[in-house]
Formats: C-alpha cells, sequence, structure tokens
C-alpha cells in the first residue's frame, strides 16, 4: 500500500529515489489522471538529480500543443521494490500519471489533510 495526503486541493503521493552515490530522497507527487505515462519533473530538477537521458519524444500537451520532451530514466521504491521507470523533462509541478498507478486502486479522502491510497490489486 502506498499512501499520500489530499493537501490544497492536491491528491499527492510521495516517491522516494534511488540514485546512484547519493542518499535516497522523497518528492511528493500530484496524481494527475489526465496524464497517462508515468512521472514528470520540471527540466531543471532532473537537471540537478543528473538523470540518464533515454529518448527523446513528441508529446500533447494540456494545452493542445505539441513539445518535444526528453525522457530520463531513475529507481524509484514503488510498494517496497526498487522500480526503474520513466520521467518526462516537463512543466513545473511533479506529476504522477496513470500508467504509474496501473494495477492499484486509488482512493482520495477529498477533505483538507484527508488520507490518499493506491491499494495493489
Amino acid at each position: 500500500m502506498i499512501y499520500g495526503k489530499f493537501i490544497e486541493s492536491k491528491a499527492l503521493i510521495p516517491v522516494t529515489f534511488r540514485l546512484p552515490a547519493q542518499p535516497e530522497f522523497s518528492i511528493d507527487f500530484i496524481i494527475d489522471t489526465g496524464f497517462n505515462d508515468h512521472l514528470t519533473l520540471p527540466p531543471q530538477a532532473v537537471s540537478a538529480m543528473n538523470l540518464p537521458l533515454y529518448s527523446t519524444t513528441l508529446a500533447r500537451l494540456a494545452d493542445g500543443s505539441e513539445a518535444l520532451l526528453s525522457i530520463h530514466l531513475a529507481t524509484i521504491v514503488w510498494d517496497n521494490r526498487d522500480k526503474v521507470v520513466p520521467i518526462l523533462a516537463s512543466g513545473y509541478k511533479p506529476l504522477l500519471g496513470t500508467a504509474m498507478m496501473a494495477g492499484h486502486h486509488l482512493n482520495i479522502d477529498f477533505t483538507d489533510n484527508g488520507l490518499v491510497s493506491l491499494e495493489q490489486l
């Protein structure tokens, strides 16, 4: 089970990163059910974390425009297991998309400081 919080009208899930030669750290990601990939991070965060470039992709953004985005790989802890996931360098807030939640049940208590949970199906 993965737990987060509903804060300021956003469902947040902490994601723990395991990067080479760095201590573990967590970043709160906003659940975005309109985003059908795994994770996004702002380009500045991707650079600061020195994530390796995997490829690029042409993506259609929420406003309908298209952009060429870089895809990076990172090891995260997901359901108490290490998992290598693609991360799109885009936007200004960390987003967690539906591909990351595949095989899980999402529950959100839409109240200030409410519980957010992802339970493996």
